[in-house]
């Protein structure tokens, strides 16, 4: 994601909470010794869906 916000700020911008995305990941990469598993979970089961029809949905506008 922090990719892509460099490359393709528009494309970017079109996904919710994309810095919120971001900053989870460096956590998970950075600070795995003060992550809460349940939050994990919550992401996961909340959040995962929404992003991947985001991310199909602008697959398909940009092929």
């Amino acid at each position: 994601m922090r990719r892509l916000d460099r490359e393709d700020p528009e494309t970017v911008r079109h996904i919710a909470d994309y810095r919120r995305i971001i900053a989870f990941r460096n956590i998970l990469s950075h600070g795995y010794d003060i992550v809460d598993p349940a939050i994990v979970w919550s992401a996961v089961e909340e959040d995962l869906v929404p992003l991947l029809a985001t991310v199909e949905r602008l697959l398909r506008e940009a092929g």
